[in-house]
């Protein structure tokens, strides 16, 4: 890590100090491994809960998930009809997304991690898990994970959404809540489409969600998942000249969880089954000319346990038994059987908290991995915490990345895992109304993943283990809430910067544009107590796509069931790019929300 950032990262903590937000003491941090309150976690994990979700003027799980420092997402399309998530100047394909803890990666390609993505209106907190503590998930969490937590209980009644905004964007969606001392249940409907602001961008998204819990102690809980997407993909896969290109997915889930408690544990089981389907067309009036369909199922059995001991110290261990199948047009049939095991032990002496862990992978068709971390975690004070994380993470190719053979792609079967060496050290420092932290990671990795041209100027790029690659970075959160009158403010600021370092010996399609600046400023206004506004700015930089500026703002005024919100987004109306899509000038939206 060169002399000049860290000299400007101490500048910027300088500058920056006095800022923070709301504690988050209260947030249990779940993951659903240890059961550690937020501010005694020692692990790098970003909450956002469902009071900064409504505070935040995002219509999305897509375009929330932008404002995070260490967090790149990449568009192609508006309203998230599809994204790539990065962390940490990862690839999309290293990042592992968990609904109430249960993975729902895609083995067909990380391309379609965020058709998973949940209506923010189900969600009770997202925590984001950067860098090596996310090793005891396993597969895809080689730069991180992100756990949606859903919501699980409230008030009784039902929520009415219609959305109405540029380009003939139109939304309408239903959430209700019922409850009685032996059941619960949440259950969310919506639709939304849009024109599209270009040639071939229209999109049709329809979302179904449900959470139930049974019996008198509500531990028999059901989860139900349906998300179907439909997109124009106006060069969004290949080639920018591929302007007709068109894409149907969907992705569903199905858990069934309980959980059995004694003095000193508890123990969860759960099923589950995740599908996935994706139906691709190069000519969307000509499927015939070149067409993809591919079906791919994953069924599992899972037990988490935890255990307080009579010291206080905390071991969390679990198991995972699934199988994984896929059957394509053009990656042919294939399947596997993977065990995953992970075991972490938290032990506590007054104000220094260590825990070793590890996790133990075996892929049928690939391999067995045995990847060790350890968190240390100092408390300075009760208003300051220093964090140290390292350890080993991995990913196996995804079954695009072994078997594509399309115009523009080719598969390798040959691939070798990619595999990382990260460490982290973290700061933290909370009040009543201030929120620090501030980090400072690198990852050594190796044999990384990606696209490489097959010979210069030729059209097709083949999937190989390229450069050894060495990401330095840092990141800053800090907000500061405080009031006006009786009336609450906040403002946040977020801060990342990532550097790769290695040799180039080929030109790759993906893997090393990282954001290389990220600065995330919001100003979160209550005017009254019926009017509040919401202003976010970002500024970020890309090696190869320069740099941007995005404004976006919300006015949104409450009255009794009624509220109204105005959203205007890329108000400077910011000509930028990404994935080398054009990115949709100045438009708005306006939402109504009616609660029964």
């Amino acid at each position: 890590m060169n002399r000049f950032f860290l000299s400007a990262l101490v500048a910027t903590l300088l500058v920056f100090s006095s800022l923070a937000q709301t504690p988050l003491d209260e947030v249990v941090v779940s993951s659903p491994r240890l059961d550690v309150p937020f501010s005694d976690d020692s692990k790098s994990v970003t909450v956002i809960t469902a009071e900064q979700i409504a505070d935040t003027p995002v219509s999305n799980l897509v375009d929330l998930l932008r404002f995070q420092a260490g967090v790149d997402i990449r568009r192609q399309g508006i309203e998230g009809a599809q994204a790539d998530v990065y962390l940490r100047g990862g690839t999309f394909d290293q990042v592992l997304l968990l609904i109430d803890g249960i993975r729902v990666d895609d083995p067909q390609t990380g391309h379609h991690t965020l058709n998973s993505a949940l209506p923010l209106e189900v969600i009770e907190r997202i925590e984001i898990v950067k860098g090596p503590a996310a090793r005891i998930y396993g597969q895809n969490a080689l730069t991180g994970a992100i756990n949606i937590v859903t919501k699980k209980e409230g008030k009784k009644g039902a929520t009415l959404t219609a959305r109405q905004g540029s380009f003939h964007t139109t939304h309408l969606g239903a959430t209700a809540q019922d409850y009685n001392d032996n059941q619960q249940h949440v259950i969310h409907f919506s639709r939304l489409s849009s024109e599209g602001y270009r040639h071939n961008t229209d999109l049709d998204n329809l979302h179904f969600f449900t959470h139930s819990a049974f019996g008198a102690s509500k531990k028999l809980k059901l989860l139900t998942m349906f998300n179907e997407r439909k997109f124009g993909a106006n060069g969004f896969y290949g080639f920018t000249s591929y302007k007709d290109q068109y894409e149907e997915t969907q992705s569903s889930l199905v858990a069934l969880t309980t959980s059995f408690t004694s003095e000193k544990a508890v123990w969860t089981p759960r099923i589950f089954w995740k599908r996935g389907q994706d139906e691709y067309i190069l000519i969307r009036d000509n499927p015939s000319a070149y067409r993809n369909m591919h079906i791919n199922n994953k069924i599992g059995l899972s037990v988490d346990t935890k255990l307080t001991h009579s010291n206080g110290n905390l071991s969390g261990f679990g198991a995972e038994l699934s199988s994984v199948s896929i059957q394509s047009n053009n990656l042919g049939e294939h399947s596997r059987t993977i065990a995953h095991f992970f075991f972490e032990h938290r032990m506590k002496w007054n104000n220094i908290s260590v825990t070793p862990g590890f996790a133990l992978s075996h892929f049928s068709d690939v391999d067995t991995f045995f990847y060790p971390g350890l968190d240390l975690g100092l408390r300075l004070s009760e208003k300051a915490k220093l964090i140290f994380n390292t350890g080993y993470t991995y990913r196996v190719p995804t079954y695009t990345d072994l078997y594509y053979d399309g115009p523009t792609a080719l598969g390798n079967a040959d691939l070798k895992p990619e595999k990382a060496l990260s460490h982290e050290l973290s700061f933290r420092y909370n009040t009543p109304t201030w929120e620090l932290e501030a980090a400072l990671f690198q990852r050594n990795s190796e044999n990384l993943i990606d696209y490489v041209e097959v010979a210069v100027g030729d059209s097709q790029w083949l999937a190989s283990n390229i450069h050894d690659v060495t990401t330095t970075g840092g990141e800053l959160n800090s907000s500061y809430h405080y009031t006006i009158g009786e009336q609450r403010q906040t403002f946040i600021v977020s801060y990342g910067y990532i550097h790769d370092d290695y040799t180039k010996t080929v030109n790759s399609r993906y893997a090393l544009n990282s954001l290389k600046h990220n600065i995330n400023l919001q100003l979160q206004n209550r005017l009254s107590s019926k009017w509040s506004t919401s202003f976010s700015y970002r500024y970020a930089t890309r090696p190869l796509a320069g740099h941007f500026k995005v404004l976006n703002a919300q006015l949104e005024y409450v009255m009794d069931k009624l509220s109204i919100q105005l959203q205007g987004r890329n108000l400077f109306d910011a000509n930028y790019y990404e994935n080398l899509i054009p990115m949709p000038g100045a438009h708005g939206m306006v939402s109504l929300r009616y609660a029964l």
